[in-house]
């Protein structure tokens, strides 16, 4: 069974995950059914949602998201914790570990105020239950913070310090610390955490809290509950970049860090650049939350493929390896080397290059309208690399300036193929791409 492959299992505090892929607290972690159902389906482990006592209520609706061409790309939620009592969580508990694969790893969230001890209730509730980790929910954003819980608690360096030094006196299992983004500085926390004895970090909760967008028509805030709202938890594809300079910083912060990467993954792609910015595991949330635990096939299978293509015998071989890269601002290279060269045989001429160029970059980009097609001229390109990320068909690429400047007399003296030969290669290499990511 590829979700059970050998090079994929992983230790996080000394616990082995089958394979990094672990459902964050959420929606699809409320109850025992569907944590069952998605430890079946290949889940190497998963986070229930936070207990708390009392549980809480959500208002209807709570989650809503926002598309860029037509894709999902942000979501914001309003929900709280669990909606169910302990003493539920006290039967679940037992019966997903009985019936989920007995490699399958259940994590505990619990939440408690600023006094240490109202954590331990639920602590020794969910390790008499028989769970394998636990995870301190310090940073919920939204609806906690009022309460002096949650991001309230996780933005205190030393708040942090006190409960998790109190809590690890009667933890029998490992202790994460599910951290906050919404702080100026990670690292301070980070450390206090570590230095009271937190066994692994959880990076990071949800951003915000925001507004994800206002019903301008009605002019009512959104998600509307009854014509009113409240800022919300973000997530999704637009806060990985935040996402994973958090992880860098603690990975690069705290001695051997033990980091559950957490933000912005729907799809295997994603959680390799988790893991090569230092998380060992990787929780997914916003990704199910759009398209079902079904994802877990794309996330093991695309893994696999892309260790197998790359020659890494273990996830262990992939933790941390760009941080060495990942330097300060003054210390990189700022030789003006490179140009800009437009590939003709690839580029179908749709111009969404030509405009950013001309106004914000510059301006070496050009319509060729003999040939159809757009030319950069190396002598005007300043070597931005914002046209590279506007091609949709990656005919444009970055090189020495020298040989953009052959490139480009090269591409001048040769004949262009007619547009709609380039239109039909292109599009037949994107079908026969989606085709073969399909069928892997």
């Amino acid at each position: 069974m590829r979700h059970r492959s050998p090079e994929l299992a992983i230790t996080v505090a000394g616990v082995e995950f089958p394979n990094p892929f672990v459902l964050g607290s959420a929606p699809p972690t409320r109850d025992a059914e569907r944590i069952i159902r998605a430890a079946r389906m290949g889940w190497g482990g998963a986070v229930h949602k936070t207990v708390v006592i009392p549980p809480t209520k959500d208002p209807t609706p709570h989650i809503i998201l926002k598309r860029l061409n037509g894709y999902p790309f942000v979501n914001e939620n309003i929900e709280l914790l669990t909606t169910y009592p302990v003493d539920q969580w006290e039967k679940w508990v037992p019966e997903i570990k009985s019936k989920a694969p007995s490699d399958f790893v259940l994590i505990s969230s619990i939440m408690g105020t600023p006094e240490p001890e109202t954590w331990i209730e639920p602590l020794q509730r969910m390790q008499d239950a028989g769970t394998d980790f636990i995870e301190l929910n310090v940073s919920c954003p939204q609806g906690s913070p009022e309460k002096y819980m949650g991001a309230y608690i996780g933005q205190d360096a030393g708040l942090v310090a006190r409960i998790v030094s109190h809590i690890k006196k009667y933890a029998r299992v490992p202790v994460s610390v599910k951290l906050t983004p919404i702080v100026t500085d990670i690292k301070p926390i980070a450390r206090s955490a570590h230095q009271s004895g937190a066994d692994a970090f959880t990076i990071a909760n949800t951003h915000g809290p925001g507004i994800i967008g206002i019903d301008i028509y009605k002019e009512e805030p959104l998600p509307s509950v009854k014509g009113y709202s409240t800022p919300g938890g973000i997530s999704g594809p637009a806060i990985k970049p935040f996402v994973l300079r958090l992880i860098h910083d603690v990975y690069t912060t705290v001695p051997n860090a033990q980091i559950f990467g957490l933000g912005g993954v729907l799809s295997w792609y994603d959680a390799v650049e988790h893991i090569m910015v230092g998380a060992r595991g990787v929780q997914v949330v916003t990704g199910v939350l759009w398209y079902g635990y079904g994802i877990i096939d794309n996330l093991v299978n695309g893994l696999l493929n892309f260790m197998r293509e790359k020659r890494f015998s273990s996830i262990e071989e992939m933790v941390g390896r760009v941080t060495s890269k990942i330097i300060a601002h003054s210390s990189l290279d700022f030789e003006e080397w490179g140009a800009t060269f437009v590939d003709p045989e690839k580029c179908i001429a749709c111009g969404k290059c030509l405009d950013p160029c001309r106004d914000a970059g510059g301006g070496a980009l050009y319509y060729d309208a003999e040939a159809r097609v757009v030319r950069s001229n190396p002598k005007d390109c300043i070597g931005c690399g914002l046209c590279i990320n506007l091609c949709p068909t990656g005919a444009i690429r970055l090189v020495k300036k020298e040989e953009a400047e052959r490139l480009y007399n090269e591409s001048l003296a040769k004949p262009v193929p007619s547009l709609s030969s380039r239109l039909h290669r292109v599009f037949e290499k994107e079908f026969v791409d989606a085709m073969t990511r399909y069928i892997r």
